[in-house]
């Protein structure tokens, strides 16, 4: 990784930092909210919800820091980075639980609803995957933008073989529009795949259809 791709990560992901540092306690004293509802209850529990909140703000980026949250580049975000988020949130919402029990064990608290930890962990693997998908979703959009600008110059392509090897073909193509190669299609011999789509291309034929396939489009 050169050093201004670096920095663009390092950028980006103070972003992520800030906007993780914004959404912790608000998630925490949503999660009061939702379970205790805007009451009598809800005044009883606050000050352990502001309390919850304050070693969230410290537990949670130091967590997410350890799992490898803040060193990504997000814009390739996949379903292996969909886990090691649960995994980092479901760590920082027991270490979160265990202090809070700790705490109020202790007499240093009234008490609290234990429901608000598993609506604060649950809640918390939206807010922190949907922060980070966004930066996915825009860099996509700003790809397709860009597409479409090109299209007229791209050589039309099909792709031979719809495994992994095709597919990676094909994402790459797409997340690339420098390159100047528009997938239009898979060739492949697997009855099964035949009429699908993967990432949007379909399969249109088998590798004896090619001739076929070139001539209709």
């Amino acid at each position: 990784m050169d050093e201004k791709v670096k920095t663009k990560t390092s950028i980006r992901n103070r972003y992520v930092l800030l906007g993780d540092l914004f959404l912790i306690p608000l998630i925490v004293i949503g999660s009061f909210a939702i379970r205790l509802e805007l009451g009598s209850a809800f005044s009883f529990y606050l000050p352990s919800a502001l309390w919850m909140a304050g070693i969230a703000l410290v537990i949670k980026p130091i967590v997410y820091y350890e799992f490898g949250l803040y060193r990504r580049l997000w814009i390739y975000a996949s379903v292996q980075e969909m886990k090691l988020i649960v995994a980092a949130v479901t760590t920082a919402s027991v270490l979160l639980s265990a202090v809070m029990i700790g705490l109020w064990s202790l007499g240093l608290l009234k008490g609290f609803p234990r429901s608000a930890l598993a609506i604060d962990w649950l809640a918390s693997i939206i807010a922190v995957g949907g922060l980070r998908f966004t930066f996915r979703l825009l860099a996509e959009n700003r790809s397709s933008s860009h597409l479409s600008k090109i299209v007229s110059k791209a050589r039309r392509v099909l792709v031979v073989g719809a495994g992994d090897a095709g597919v990676l073909v094909v994402r790459e193509m797409q997340k690339n529009p420098q390159l100047n190669l528009i997938p239009i299609g898979f060739l492949d011999d697997a009855k099964e795949k035949q009429n699908n789509q993967i990432y949007g291309i379909p399969v249109v034929g088998t590798l004896k259809d090619m001739s076929k396939v070139f001539e209709n489009r």
